[in-house]
C-alpha cells in the first residue's frame, strides 16, 4: 500500500478517472499524469458527454434504439425521457 504525500495530492487534477490513491482508472499507467494528460475529463465534461450521447440515441429510429438497448443496456433505455433524469442524477453522484 502506498502513502500519498501532501505535495502529490495538491498536483492531482479534477478528473473523473482519478482514483482515491492517485491512479488512473482509464489508462494502464502507474501514476496520474496530471494536467498534461490528454484523457483528463472533469465531472462536468463527463456529464455533458454522456448527455450528448443520450440525445443522439434518443434521435434514432425507435427500432434502432430498441436494438441498442437490448444489446448494450439489457433492454433498458437510459436516454428515454422518463429515464433520462434518473440516469443523469446517477452520473452526477
Amino acid at each position: 500500500m502506498s502513502i500519498c504525500r501532501v505535495r502529490d495530492v495538491v498536483k492531482r487534477p479534477d478528473c473523473i478517472a482519478l482514483s482515491k490513491v492517485g491512479r488512473c482508472t482509464r489508462l494502464n499507467i502507474g501514476k496520474c499524469k496530471g494536467e498534461e494528460c490528454t484523457f483528463k475529463r472533469t465531472h462536468k465534461e463527463e456529464f455533458n458527454s454522456i448527455q450528448h450521447a443520450y440525445q443522439r440515441l434518443a434521435n434514432l429510429d425507435r427500432s434502432i434504439q430498441s436494438h441498442i438497448a437490448k444489446k448494450y443496456y439489457g433492454g433498458y433505455m437510459p436516454w428515454s425521457k422518463g429515464n433520462l433524469l434518473e440516469s443523469m442524477e446517477n452520473i452526477e453522484s
